[in-house]
């Protein structure tokens, strides 16, 4: 017995080491990042800064799981990214997480056209001024997906998930990383205009991205700890919400969907702690 707890315990060290790298990682490669930026906006400064380095600072998670697999000891990279990146789950799961910001997305754009008496304008739908003139939907649609879909996910459901999920309850462990993914956060309200100019709404984003975590945790789990459905998903999902025709109404009734179902998901994942099939 005392053999026993003791190799628990060990096992919860080197658990918690594992954590606090890929947080300390993750958090440092993407504030560096991200401060030049600041900097430049809060200061009137001109510290050179690369062409996309806003989207840099998106692969700080992908950065951090990569890391801290190796601790895991065996076969560790290998074993991490026969897990993440496996094509072998029910295939249900890749429609959920193309299917879902889709509707959202259908949604959103149905509210916009009667709010402002006009659909959206097919030739700048989904782009942001964040990113070269030239880049179309499709171009745009990558970035998103190579980006803040590869780079974050890879952390946040490829690594973090799963090893709090040892410990924790599915729904447990997705509050756990949207506080986490809040703070991570926090520098781009002092120099994206999505975020500086978001006033009290950002109380709407903290709850959206939040409700969002208990989603993409329930389509990570029934996915078998994939991450590929989740990227799709948080690729689809910032085009549509990031995209400078979004500010007006699409990102809001889109966040407003994503709590909706987080909040139908919250019974489930809460009360059962099942992982979805």
């Amino acid at each position: 017995m005392q053999v026993s707890l003791r190799s628990k315990s060990l096992q919860n060290n080197t658990q918690n080491r594992r954590i606090i790298l890929f947080l300390a990682i993750t958090f440092g490669f993407t504030w560096l990042s991200w401060l030049p930026l600041l900097i430049n906006k809060q200061f009137t400064a001109e510290v050179p800064v690369l062409p996309g380095q806003f989207y840099l600072g998106s692969f700080g998670p992908l950065l951090g799981a990569l890391v801290s697999v190796q601790i895991r000891g065996g076969t560790g990279f290998r074993a991490w990214c026969k897990t993440a990146f496996s094509f072998a789950f029910p295939k249900k799961w890749l429609a959920i997480g193309a299917g879902l910001p889709l509707v959202y997305g259908a949604v959103a754009i149905l509210a916009h056209t009667l709010f402002t008496g006009s659909l959206p304008d097919i030739h700048t739908f989904g782009l942001t001024s964040d990113l070269p003139p030239q880049f179309n939907l499709w171009m745009t649609s990558l970035v998103w997906m190579l980006t803040f879909g590869i780079g974050e996910e890879s952390g946040w459901r490829g690594f973090l998930l799963p090893e709090l999920h040892k410990r924790y309850s599915l729904f447990t462990s997705a509050l756990l990383i949207a506080v986490i993914w809040m703070a991570w956060h926090l520098p781009a309200f002092w120099f994206n205009e999505s975020y500086l100019g978001m006033g009290f709404g950002v109380l709407g984003w903290a709850i959206s991205l939040t409700y969002g975590s208990v989603v993409l945790a329930w389509i990570c789990a029934g996915s078998r700890w994939s991450i590929i459905p989740v990227i799709v998903w948080h690729g689809i999902f910032d085009l549509l919400t990031a995209s400078d025709q979004a500010a007006e109404v699409m990102a809001m009734v889109c966040s407003m969907l994503v709590i909706v179902h987080g909040i139908l998901l919250m019974r489930t994942l809460g009360r059962s702690g099942r992982i979805p099939s």
